[in-house]
């Protein structure tokens, strides 16, 4: 199913409540105050570090190999190609198992 409905969009920025619409009065900040930079920073879990390296190995991989794709070709060309239906089998009810958890 597909939803392409336009008409989603929210506009934020017009909830927002502006400078001059604000009731707290601003705080006074010393010069020495304004001149430091934030201590604010952001630190990842030992989780999230690895999902990012593997998501940087995955871009770096090419999306078809080709050297395989070659192979097999030149082998479907030779008629030298054979069919494992066991293994096929085997992949097929280890993908099962996979998504029945699911």
């Amino acid at each position: 199913m597909k939803i392409n409905d336009q008409s989603a969009f929210i506009n934020f920025e017009a909830h927002a409540p502006r400078p001059q619409e604000s009731s707290v009065p601003p705080a006074r900040v010393s010069p020495a105050q304004s001149t430091r930079p934030s201590a604010d920073k952001v630190v990842l879990s030992p989780k999230a570090r690895e999902l990012q390296d593997a998501k940087t190995q995955l871009a770096r991989m090419p999306d078809i190999d080709a050297q395989r794709v070659g192979r097999i070709k030149l082998q479907i060309e030779n008629g030298t190609y054979k069919i494992d239906g066991g293994q096929i089998a085997e992949r097929m009810l280890e993908e099962m198992r996979l998504n029945s958890h699911f």
